[in-house]
């Protein structure tokens, strides 16, 4: 079982800021000093580990990640952005170190390679969730609320934030519960798209055609992209009997497919206990859609067909979780027994990712 984090985020508690992939590209330079401000607001000490000068050198770059981990001000660890470099530092990370603090650490997309090994080499509970350069109030590209909110619920274990969620978004964003009870359970907004109002939002949606039972697993969630560089870097995480959660951006079915053979011999995929495609989506921002496949069911049951040959058919296969890339982002948990309800697409939690309350 994985090492959990001591406790939840509190307001007056230190978060460490860093950069392992690198600096921020130049057309989000302005957001490193709108972050600091961000969680100042929200009443966090900030202190900053971001290595500038001499960024391109792997080895300050990991120096400086791990000194936030050991620092005892800190309670949280939180990356300003991704990017490809931060497969340089994983061989120079001490996992054993990063595990006697017990300190939070999230981030998604190319980052899910540092959550993914951290939570695996360091047997410790980390965060899948949205970077800060897209949460705080003056990102080039803000998340809506339900996304923003669902971050923060989680962190800090609260289940503020309804204020500005339509009924629907308010019923299924992350709220963590008053009183402790267990399993808990985490809502799937894209069971019923029609739902979603705003059509902006609507990218994505739930299929469990190859899934006909509620399956349990710690979930390892990542990139399709990220699961080939860990494997081509030997850093690919064990995935028997969990619950593997993958996100793609601008793919079609048929490359998923390709990459997938690609990795199925490194990863034996038949052994996971489900293969969960939560978000295989494109970018929101374009005016046509270059992949309307991605939404059509009847391509999605293809897909999934096809899927399930790969892998032998025993695999359950699930499809479709506010996760990744897609509009609306839940933050979650590595490393805590997770069941995936078949005929809802919720999550079940089945134990809190916090030592304490």
């Amino acid at each position: 079982m994985a090492l959990k984090i001591e406790r939840p985020l509190r307001q007056g508690d230190g978060v460490a800021l860093v950069n392992p992939a690198g600096v921020l590209p130049e057309r989000f330079k302005n957001q490193y000093l709108y972050v600091k401000a961000y969680l100042r607001e929200l009443g966090f000490v900030v202190k900053d580990f971001v290595v500038e000068d001499g960024w391109e050198y792997a080895e300050k770059r990991a120096e400086a990640f791990l000194r936030a981990f050991s620092d005892p001000d800190m309670r949280i660890v939180l990356p300003l952005c991704g990017g490809t470099r931060v497969y340089d530092i994983l061989p120079l990370l001490d996992y054993s170190a990063l595990a006697r603090t017990r300190k939070a650490f999230c981030g998604s997309s190319e980052l899910s390679a540092l959550t993914t090994v951290i939570g695996e080499r360091s047997n410790m509970v980390t965060f899948f969730g949205p970077h800060l350069n897209f949460i705080n109030p003056k990102a080039s590209k803000l998340e809506n609320r339900f996304t923003v909110r669902s971050f923060w619920n989680m962190l800090q274990w609260d289940w503020h934030g309804k204020n500005g969620l339509n009924i629907n978004e308010m019923y299924n964003f992350f709220s963590a519960p008053r009183d402790g009870t267990l399993p808990v359970t985490v809502h799937n907004i894209y069971r019923d798209p029609r739902l979603i109002a705003d059509s902006r939002y609507c990218d994505n949606r739930y299929e469990p055609v190859y899934a006909d039972r509620d399956v349990t697993g710690e979930l390892v969630m990542c990139s399709l992209e990220i699961l080939t560089r860990l494997a081509e870097a030997g850093f690919q995480p064990k995935i028997s009997r969990k619950i593997l959660m993958i996100d793609a951006l601008d793919m079609p079915f048929s490359d998923v497919l390709n990459s997938l053979r690609q990795i199925s011999g490194a990863y034996n995929l038949e052994d996971a206990a489900a293969i969960a495609f939560s978000s295989v989506v494109e970018r929101t921002d374009r005016k046509v859609r270059f992949y309307p496949e991605l939404m059509d069911p009847t391509a999605i049951r293809r897909f999934l067909g096809e899927l399930a040959d790969l892998v032998g058919g025993s695999v359950p296969l699930f499809y479709g979780f506010p996760l990744g890339h897609c509009s609306y982002k839940l933050t979650l948990p590595t490393g805590i027994p997770t069941t995936i309800v078949a005929e809802t697409g919720d999550l079940l939690l089945r134990e809190l990712p916090y030592e304490k309350q």
